[in-house]
């Protein structure tokens, strides 16, 4: 069983099973290909567990060279297991782990209840530095023995403590380093040309259209097979041209590569491609804006972060460094629970600052497809399977042309027989009306259409690395958008406030920067998440128009038309937001008295 980590907030079970190699299988299975001239190739491309239960036999996992996987959508996937050797490093200690606590930097996980460290045992004593694994949907599932499974390879750095974390800050040795890569492997290449090339020739359609091509030749039907190879070629090529050209430049998006500033332990500094970057790299943020290429865990400072990628809201959210001290030492870091001190991947950073120190820090703790950003490509690039009615009709249609095509043909043999037309004539004939009742053009077709629409969506900048499903939207009548502000009006204003005195509503202010100054006024002008970038005020939307409304700003000194004064305050920020309350701490008013808290 594979699973991810549950500290994604999900977890998915796969149904595997393991098949090792046998020498005399792979032999018969080539000497059936050269029998049926190809044909069994054919079929192990359609079906690929087929091929692997042909040329292996069923072993235990810890054994197998590859992998059926099973989804739970019912969905079969082969896969080969991979081994890689790792260096002597692999069994130091992470920066964070204790001697006694069995944790060592080659794999470390989250067991059961019972168990809250897992530490990865290579299967034997000779290879203990060799980590096998198979890689799925662009993930790497690393093999467990203590679990005796596969699993996910973020597993590997579950379980770390804030205080863990937070020792990380002198960063990995180089040696580390090289270790944990060799460990998470790197980011997936996209599928070459001719991988791309074999999935479009070798579809069904395109092998039946192949069938009719010779079929025409031999019937001296020259000029109709001509066309029809050279459309089918214009619209293979464009297809594929058109696929990989936005399969590429959606890989571009996941391969984000930008210089980072990356601390070794030995004190020395680094700048690394982002690409190269693993889990327990510390890095540091420039504190202009920049894009977020890893997950990462804030040590230090502050962070105004605009999360629209992933959330699709707009409002930039202010990132706080992780908790620290003794409460840190039992407290399990999660990206979930943790999320106002992480940094997501793909996230677009406004602005960096920190309050002591030079340099605002943060530790690597997931890279690639493992991360936030990761799940979002990988469910664009490995969507769910659609079941719809318009598929089964389809297949019902053709098994109907199948079936009229069958009788016809029996009907033909029948009549040529009866008059003794020569037996070749007979064959040519019958396998003709096949190709007259499925049309061999339609594939190409088809492709031409869907490479028009492909083009089309593309100029209003919506990517497709699946143009089959186009078809399927052709079938849309209606379409529904739950996004706040995309049906109903964006914005909102404040109406007014109901002071409270002697316990008792008084009547509500419909300005209220008329209010006189006490606790209500103070109270709307810094009970809020609001900061301040490039002098422009951002954050919640409520809080803004709340403060907008006290008609105070945030500065230093007198505000010039106004009676107020603003004064810093003592830097203090406390979890607030517009569907929460906390403790805040009021500026003082042109004294030098200790702020108050409310």
């Amino acid at each position: 069983t594979c699973a991810n980590p549950p500290s994604q907030g999900k977890r998915v079970e796969l149904r595997v099973s393991g098949y090792q190699s046998r020498t005399w299988r792979i032999i018969l299975c080539y000497m059936f290909s050269v029998l049926t001239a190809g044909i069994l190739l054919i079929v192990f491309r359609w079906k690929p567990s087929l091929e692997v239960r042909a040329k292996c036999r069923p072993c235990a996992l810890r054994h197998a060279d590859w992998i059926i996987i099973t989804d739970r959508f019912g969905q079969c996937f082969v896969t080969q297991v991979q081994t890689e050797q790792l260096g002597e490093g692999s069994l130091e200690p992470h920066p964070g782990a204790r001697a006694d606590d069995g944790r060592t930097s080659v794999a470390v996980g989250v067991l059961d209840e019972d168990d809250s460290r897992d530490t990865v045992r290579l299967h034997r004593k000779e290879e203990k530095n060799v980590v096998r694994y198979y890689l799925f949907e662009g993930s790497r599932y690393v093999w467990i023995e203590r679990r005796q499974a596969y699993c996910k390879v973020s597993v590997l750095d579950d379980g770390w403590t804030c205080a863990d974390i937070h020792l990380s800050r002198s960063g990995l040795s180089q040696q580390d380093h090289s270790t944990r890569q060799v460990r998470h492997g790197f980011p997936p290449c996209p599928k070459g040309p001719l991988l791309f090339l074999s999935f479009q020739v070798l579809n069904p359609f395109y092998i039946f259209q192949v069938f009719s091509i010779i079929l025409w030749l031999c019937d001296a039907y020259y000029y109709y097979a001509a066309c029809i190879f050279v459309i089918s070629a214009i619209s293979i090529g464009l297809s594929l041209y058109e696929t990989r050209k936005q399969s590429v430049t959606l890989q571009s998006m996941v391969k984000m590569a930008i210089g980072v500033r990356v601390h070794r332990a030995a004190g020395e500094e680094a700048v690394v491609s982002s690409l190269d970057l693993v889990p327990g790299d510390c890095i540091s943020l420039p504190s202009d804006g920049f894009v977020v290429p890893c997950d990462a865990a804030l040590l230090t400072g502050e962070c105004m972060v605009n999360e629209s990628m992933l959330t699709g809201e707009s409002v930039p959210v202010m990132k706080t460094p992780l908790p620290s001290g003794p409460q840190a030492a039992n407290m399990i870091y999660s990206p979930e629970e943790h999320k106002r001190h992480t940094l997501f991947c793909g996230t677009q950073v406004l602005q960096a600052k920190s309050y002591v120190g030079k340099e605002v820090l943060a530790v690597v703790t997931r890279t690639g497809f493992c991360t936030a950003k990761g799940d979002l490509i990988s469910s664009i690039l490995y969507p769910k399977p659609v079941s719809f009615r318009f598929y089964r009709d389809a297949v019902k249609f053709v098994l109907f042309l199948a079936v009229l095509a069958l009788i016809g043909t029996t009907y033909s043999i029948v009549i040529l027989i009866r008059n003794q037309v020569p037996l070749r004539q007979i064959i040519i004939r019958a396998l003709d009306l096949i190709t007259v009742i499925v049309p061999p053009a339609l594939p190409a077709a088809m492709t031409v259409g869907t490479i028009y629409a492909q083009n089309r969506l593309k100029r209003h900048g919506i990517f497709c690395i699946s143009p089959p499903r186009i078809n399927l939207c052709g079938k849309i009548r209606l379409v529904c958008f739950d996004k706040t502000g995309t049906l109903t009006e964006e914005g909102l204003d404040v109406w007014g406030v109901v002071p409270v005195e002697n316990n008792c509503f008084l009547p509500i202010v419909h300005e209220p920067r008329c209010l006189a100054d006490g606790p209500l006024l103070y109270s709307l002008a810094t009970c809020h998440s609001v900061s301040l970038l490039r002098e422009q005020p951002i954050g919640d939307p409520m809080d803004l128009k709340m403060v907008e409304s006290t008609g105070w700003v945030r500065g230093r000194g007198v505000r010039r038309g106004a009676k107020r004064l603003w004064t810093d305050f003592c830097g203090c920020r406390g979890k607030f937001g517009s569907f929460q309350g906390s403790v805040c701490w009021l500026p003082s008013l042109g004294s030098a008295s200790q702020p108050s808290s409310l």
